[in-house]
């Protein structure tokens, strides 16, 4: 019991969880006055996320194990490998290692749960006001054409459709896959604390501060929101006719999403928001870290980013240059926290 009560007070004490806490605390005070403020209402939420992260954190722990002891049959071949996976299992959950992580992740499901809340709002305190405009520059900037037309062709095809629909699926699993795997790693403390203040910082400024000021809905709510032509309906109906044949799971996203804001509710991951892209902020942010992690690892995110960009460009929830902005905004904090690890020793 002291190991355990010993590991959570240095767990609690560091310096990552003192500037995490900070940060939770200012995010929540500033949501709960920004919904008074504008007469919110439906309630903010704090814990909204905390069954999404226990089932999160069962099927991450069941993948777990069963990459640990496919490891251990197929590299290191014990010779008697049940013997050897409980130990490795037993090795790897210790209390310093369970005491660094579990704070983190009670923090991010404060964090979550408020930043849906405050998505929610954004329409409230900005109402959707800059789609055409983003709509002309993304044009301006692509050689006259819109980038989801430069990319059909290639893409044009109902399988590929849905296999980039399936990937884009898969980054609500890699946010807390990544989440978890970066709690509970001991191996690179500057790395893992460079990546959680960058993380939250990401959703602080890229998915709230900045999503509010430039205030956006996306090609696929370009009809809703923008009176006159819209440059992206062959593309959604392209979207919709494909998804006769083969699934496009985004329409049921975005239909889920416009429901949610026309009702004014919070539910689990609500909120309309195209400027800057949090998929792509965080996508670069994986790259960034995958790379510090090692060369394989750097690889396979950055061809989860690439993915991930054409998936947003594609299935109609991004501008090109909402892309561009959260990637680059994310490449500074990411930056910034380096320096300041740097000066802070």
């Amino acid at each position: 019991m002291k190991r355990w009560i010993e590991a959570f007070r240095v767990s609690l004490t560091s310096r990552l969880f003192l500037v995490l806490g900070t940060l939770t605390a200012l995010y929540v005070v500033a949501g709960y006055a920004l919904a008074s403020i504008y007469n919110w209402p439906v309630a903010l939420h704090t814990s909204l996320y905390s069954n999404v992260i226990r089932v999160g954190a069962a099927w991450f722990i069941f993948g777990f194990i069963i990459y640990r002891a496919l490891y251990v049959m197929i590299v290191l071949r014990p010779a008697r490998p049940t013997l050897t996976i409980l130990r490795d299992l037993r090795e790897f959950c210790t209390p310093e290692r369970l005491a660094h992580g579990i704070p983190v992740v009670v923090l991010f499901v404060i964090m979550l749960s408020v930043f849906t809340s405050f998505k929610s709002m954004i329409p409230e305190i900005n109402p959707f006001q800059y789609d055409a405009l983003f709509a002309k520059i993304d044009k301006a900037s692509h050689f006259g054409h819109q980038p989801w037309e430069i990319l059909f062709p290639v893409l044009k095809i109902a399988v590929v459709t849905t296999l980039l629909s399936f990937v884009y699926k898969t980054w609500f699993v890699a946010k807390f896959c990544t989440l978890f795997w970066q709690a509970f790693a001991v191996e690179r403390p500057l790395l893992r604390e460079r990546f959680f203040i960058t993380y939250m910082l990401s959703w602080i400024i890229n998915g709230t501060i900045l999503a509010t000021v430039l205030s956006s809905a996306g090609p696929c709510y370009y009809g809703h929101i923008v009176d006159g032509p819209d440059p992206y309906a062959p593309l959604m109906t392209f979207l919709h006719e494909t998804n006769k044949i083969s699934p496009v799971w985004d329409l049921f996203a975005q239909d889920y999403l416009w429901k949610a804001y026309s009702h004014a509710s919070i539910t689990l991951f609500s909120g309309i928001s195209a400027m800057p892209s949090m998929h792509i902020s965080l996508a670069f942010l994986f790259a960034l870290v995958g790379w510090g992690v090692g060369r394989k690892t750097g690889i396979f995110f950055t061809i989860y980013l690439v993915l991930m960009f054409i998936g947003s460009v594609h299935l109609g929830w991004h501008y090109a240059i909402d892309g561009y902005l959260g990637a680059a905004i994310t490449g500074i904090i990411w930056w910034a926290t380096g320096k300041v690890q740097r000066w802070c020793g």
